[in-house]
C-alpha cells in the first residue's frame, strides 16, 4: 500500500510540473500577441499621424524648412516635417525651380517603427 501512495504522489507532481509549463507557455504567448497589437495600434496611427500632417503641411508648408510637433503634445508620436527644394533636372541638367520635396517622418515615442511619407510639390 505504501508504494501505491507515493506513487500517486510523484503522479501529481509531474502533472503539476506538465501543468505549470504548459501556463508558463500561454502567458508568453499572450504577452507576444499583446505586444503585436500594441505594435500594430501604434504603427495605425503612426500612418494616420503621418497622412494628417502631409495634408496640413502641403498646404502650408514649414518656412523655415523644419517643424517638429513632440511627443508628449501629440499623442506619444513624434512628427517631424521637412521642406527642401528638390535637385530634379531636366534634359539639359539644369535643376527645376519651383520643385520642392516635403518629407513627413512620424515616430511613436516608445520606439516604435518610424513612419516616412514624401511627395514632391510645385511652388512657384
Amino acid at each position: 500500500m505504501r508504494t501505491k501512495k507515493a506513487f500517486t504522489l510523484f503522479e501529481v507532481l509531474i502533472a503539476l510540473g506538465v501543468f505549470a509549463v504548459a501556463v508558463t507557455g500561454l502567458a508568453m504567448a499572450l504577452q507576444s500577441a499583446m505586444d503585436a497589437a500594441l505594435n500594430a495600434r501604434e504603427r495605425m496611427r503612426a500612418r494616420a499621424m503621418i497622412e494628417s500632417s502631409l495634408a496640413a503641411a502641403m498646404a502650408n508648408p514649414p518656412l523655415d524648412g523644419k517643424r517638429e510637433i513632440e511627443a508628449r503634445t501629440n499623442s506619444g508620436i513624434r512628427v517631424l516635417e521637412t521642406f527642401e527644394q528638390a535637385e530634379i533636372r531636366n534634359t539639359n541638367n539644369a535643376i527645376l525651380p519651383g520643385m520642392w520635396k516635403l518629407k513627413v517622418t512620424a515616430e511613436p515615442a516608445r520606439g516604435g517603427v518610424k513612419e516616412i511619407a514624401e511627395i514632391l510639390v510645385y511652388r512657384p
